[in-house]
């Protein structure tokens, strides 16, 4: 991610370096009770990547303090380390989650959670240089959530673009930690879980048409237009009844090549006999219109085909 490489962390100070009161004329800034380091670069940065960076910067300094406990990040707080949506009601960005192996004693600083394992602490790897358990251990830690929200959460493991995992790693996982707390619960979930989606709110579309009794559309489908000599994907879609369900998020607003691309890639779908549905944020805050706009276009392409035999 932009203004996220190594080099631009915090430099953390030297126990007994500086004090609350020397930090901020020696350069330092406190990061958490008792941590002090040089502020994170955040030049050039939306508001959500500052948010990130500075709290990475936390995050380094808790684990300054504990990974020689045997520390290791936990939950929330590290899949969000590893960059993978969350739904908004699991996020947590005030909060640093770690687990601490037992007799590690307790955690004394203000705005550290600390978790008991209960069995062997096996570090899968490292970002930031933030010791980091198999992400499918983490996506089992989101205990408070909601079956529909571990299958988004799951679908951000796979995605198409820069994907964490393969279906065969999560499922390798799942089987191998067949006896830990969770683990029933993102089984369940895995069922759902589908690799190849560009977002977080793709999932949330796709399982309002599933609940709502539709086929569940094709995710990522490749579309070859006769107009365009490179394949399209649609976000999802049905192929049968040229059907497509297409997220619209504010993401390219004012990258004008972007939205002139987007623009003559509908017109080629359209020509191409394709009916897109268009899905936006506050469309699924009520989705019955979503729901009703994908059942009518499947409805009037299976009465055509239909008329076609």
């Amino acid at each position: 991610m932009k203004g996220m490489g190594a080099t631009q962390m915090p430099a953390l100070a030297r126990p007994g370096e500086v004090t609350s009161r020397t930090c901020t004329r020696l350069g330092y800034r406190r990061l958490i009770q008792g941590v002090y380091g040089r502020a994170v670069p955040i030049d050039g940065l939306d508001a959500r990547q500052r948010r990130r960076a500075e709290f990475i910067a936390r995050v380094q300094a808790v684990m300054a303090c504990y990974e020689a406990k045997g520390a290791v990040l936990f939950g929330t707080t590290a899949l969000q380390v590893l960059g993978v949506a969350l739904p908004e009601r699991l996020e947590d960005w005030k909060t640093c989650h770690i687990l601490l192996p037992p007799g590690a004693g307790k955690v004394g600083r203000a705005g550290v959670n600390g978790h008991r394992g209960r069995f062997p602490v096996q570090v899968w790897g490292r970002r930031y240089g933030l010791p980091l358990l198999h992400p499918v251990e983490h996506w089992m830690q989101l205990r408070g959530a909601t079956d529909d929200e571990l299958i988004e959460v799951g679908d951000g493991l796979l995605r198409r673009q820069r994907p964490l995992l393969g279906m065969d790693e999560v499922t390798s996982a799942v089987s191998r930690l067949a006896h830990r707390p969770g683990v029933e619960r993102v089984r369940g979930a895995l069922r759902w879980v589908r690799p190849g989606t560009d977002s977080l709110y793709e999932t949330r579309t796709r399982l309002v048409l599933v609940h709502a009794g539709l086929p569940e559309p094709c995710v990522n489908l490749e579309v070859r237009c006769a107009g365009s000599g490179v394949p399209f994907h649609l976000d999802m879609g049905y192929k049968r009844e040229r059907v497509g369900v297409e997220y619209d998020g504010a993401v390219h607003v004012g990258n004008r090549a972007q939205m002139e691309f987007d623009a003559r890639r509908r017109c080629l779908l359209q020509d191409d006999g394709w009916l897109l549905v268009p899905v936006t944020a506050d469309l699924l805050r009520g989705p019955a219109q979503v729901v009703a706009s994908v059942e009518q276009a499947l409805v009037l392409r299976r009465a055509a085909l239909g008329r076609a035999w």
